[in-house]
């Protein structure tokens, strides 16, 4: 768990995730925008691309997410939880957020099941890739700072032998 989080660290995270799913849209936009059109405020100008307001109500439903994540996955205010419950808090937090944003601003057809059932596949996948780049991107760190340790280790191994080696030479002078 991160201990130290800034705010310009949220920043970043937002403006990236944001970037990233502005990409997404508007190609989703190019691709189906014209026959998604009116089925979706999200498709509100077809091909043509987001409107401003749908760009800013993903805006603000990244930045909740990402308070989200600053919540569960820091030691900032909760202290003693498992990663798998901070896991599972952070993803029911991201479907609450989203959902709340369905209803809000008519992201699909709230009547519709196969909407329903292609929102939570896409949001199950999303779930898991993002897990498992996290994971992976763990057992990264956590291998360049086992090397780093052990290189740490070696070179105060080899100091303490040279001092140890210095002062029995030293001993032997006097």
């Amino acid at each position: 768990m991160e201990k130290n989080v800034s705010v310009l660290k949220i920043l970043e995270e937002i403006c990236t995730i944001f970037g990233v799913t502005t990409i997404l849209l508007d190609v989703f936009c190019l691709l189906f925008g014209t026959s998604a059109y009116g089925f979706s405020s999200i498709f509100s100008l077809g091909e043509r691309g987001v409107s401003i307001q749908t760009s800013l109500q993903f805006l603000l439903a990244v930045t909740i997410i990402i308070l989200w994540k600053t919540l569960f996955m820091t030691d900032m205010v909760i202290r003693h939880m498992s990663t798998p419950v901070r896991i599972t808090l952070l993803f029911a937090g991201a479907f609450a957020t989203i959902l709340v944003f369905v209803f809000l601003f008519d992201w699909f057809p709230a009547d519709m099941p196969l909407a329903w059932v292609m929102f939570i596949l896409c949001f199950v996948i999303s779930c898991s890739v993002s897990t498992l780049v996290s994971t992976l991107a763990e057992r990264q760190e956590n291998r360049r700072l086992e090397t780093a340790l052990k290189h740490y280790k070696e070179q105060r191994s080899n100091t303490t032998i040279k001092m140890e080696t210095e002062e029995l030479e030293h001993g032997k002078r006097h």
